[in-house]
């Protein structure tokens, strides 16, 4: 009798662990619209960002990359372009959307003077005081996106008024369309 108490004993600590594991996922999962390994305290006392704070904050602005960026038009529409060198470059006009469980997806066909591919990008935002936090989508690690206060290493300060990348789309939209002429 002994025996069995101890091996039930086990089993019941082996299922309150289980479940406080479980639990603690479920909440992650719950605010954040998908599972978790590591989630820094400051975004577990934090909440997602609404889309009305998401569309404010990328709106009419650009976010610049190392070769290039995306510029999230008002309307919805969403321009990208990324490389320089016009053979490897590639360009997308499509869309970006936001949601309330914080997240911002762009989503569009990109081109490339060889071919094109379809491809959405989605990174889900926290906020926690004055801080932002942010991951891509699926499974990426969190990082403060802007930091309380403000640093200039902030992926935040790489976001700048207006359509920034107009210019540069220009010619390697120009060199695609004649690439793919040529193929023709």
């Amino acid at each position: 009798m002994q025996r069995q108490w101890k091996l039930s004993l086990q089993t019941l600590v082996a299922c309150c662990c289980l479940m406080t594991l479980v639990g603690h996922a479920a909440a992650v999962t719950n605010k954040t619209g998908s599972k978790s390994a590591a989630v820094p305290k400051e975004i577990a006392s934090g909440r997602p960002m609404s889309a009305t704070e998401l569309r404010r904050l990328y709106s009419g602005k650009t976010w610049l990359w190392e070769s290039g960026g995306g510029y999230m038009d008002p309307s919805g529409r969403f321009d990208a372009v990324s490389g320089v060198d016009r053979k490897r470059a590639t360009v997308t006009n499509g869309k970006w959307s936001t949601s309330n469980k914080g997240r911002m997806c762009f989503q569009g066909m990109w081109k490339t003077a060889s071919g094109k591919s379809r491809s959405e990008t989605c990174f889900t935002h926290f906020v926690s005081g004055d801080a932002i936090y942010q991951r891509r989508e699926p499974g990426g690690t969190w990082y403060a996106f802007k930091r309380s206060p403000s640093e200039d290493a902030d992926e935040f300060n790489k976001l700048v008024e207006g359509n920034r990348i107009a210019a540069q789309m220009r010619p390697q939209q120009a060199a695609q369309s004649s690439s793919q002429r040529k193929r023709k």
